[in-house]
C-alpha cells in the first residue's frame, strides 16, 4: 500500500501516549499561502480547508508541556483555467511538535502560547481542469507531484516540508481555542530558477478527553 510510512507513525503516537497525561480530538480551519517566484495556471498560491487528527500533552513542567500530533489537511478550491474550470485537491499530513506554556488564570481557565516544528508530508496534490468542446465535456488532471518541467527525472515539487509555528490559545475545561501560524522553512521545488514556500494559518477547538 502506497505511503505505508503513515501507519508506523500512527502507532507510535499510540504507544507514546499510553503514558501521556492529556490526549485528545483537534479538528479545525487551514489556510495555505504559497510565497513563490514562479507561477502556476493550475494550483492555487492561496488555499482553504480543514484539519482534524488525534492529539497530545505531555508535562516536561510546571505549566510547560511538550505538544504533538498526527493530522490529516484536507484542502479545496474551485477557480477559472485558461479554459474552463479547475478544481484542486490537496491531501496532507501533518506533525506538529511544539512546546507550550501555560497561564492559569484560575482552576479551570488558562491561556497559553507555544511554538516549535511541525512536519509535512504531500499525499497527494491535483487540479482536475473542466473543459467543454463541442459540447462534450473533457477532464485534464494535473499532478503536482508527478511534474517535471525540465525532464531531468527528478519531479519539480517535494512532498516533505518543515515549518516553524508560533501561536496561542485558551481552555476552558477540558476544551482548548487554537490559533497558530507556520511558515515555512524548505524550498520545495526542485528546479533552479523558481522557489517555493508554504505558509499556513490554523485555527482549531481541541476536545480533551
Amino acid at each position: 500500500m502506497k505511503y505505508k510510512f503513515i501507519f508506523p507513525v500512527v502507532l507510535l503516537f499510540v504507544a507514546v501516549n499510553l503514558s501521556a497525561q492529556k490526549i485528545g480530538i483537534q479538528a479545525g480551519y487551514v489556510n495555505v499561502s504559497e510565497q513563490t517566484n514562479g507561477s502556476s495556471l493550475v494550483f492555487p498560491e492561496l488555499v482553504s480547508g480543514f484539519q482534524v487528527g488525534p492529539v497530545s500533552e505531555t508535562e516536561l513542567f510546571n505549566n510547560i508541556d511538550i505538544r504533538y500530533g498526527v493530522l490529516y489537511t484536507y484542502l479545496m478550491s474551485t477557480f477559472d483555467g485558461v479554459t474552463g474550470t479547475n478544481n484542486y485537491n490537496g491531501h496532507l499530513v501533518d506533525v506538529p511538535v511544539r512546546i507550550q506554556f501555560a497561564f492559569p488564570i484560575d482552576n479551570a481557565l488558562k491561556l497559553f502560547a507555544f511554538a516549535g516544528p511541525n512536519f509535512n508530508f504531500g499525499l497527494a496534490q491535483k487540479t482536475i481542469n473542466k473543459t467543454t468542446v463541442f459540447g462534450s465535456e473533457i477532464n485534464t488532471t494535473y499532478d503536482r507531484y508527478k511534474a517535471d518541467a525540465d525532464n531531468d527525472d527528478v519531479y519539480d515539487v517535494n512532498r516533505f516540508d518543515v515549518r516553524f509555528g508560533l501561536g496561542a490559545g485558551a481552555q476552558y475545561r477540558n476544551v482548548q481555542l487554537r490559533v497558530g501560524y507556520d511558515w515555512g522553512m524548505l524550498d520545495l521545488n526542485n528546479t533552479d530558477d523558481i522557489s517555493l514556500k508554504r505558509n499556513q494559518l490554523t485555527a482549531s477547538l481541541v476536545y480533551q478527553f
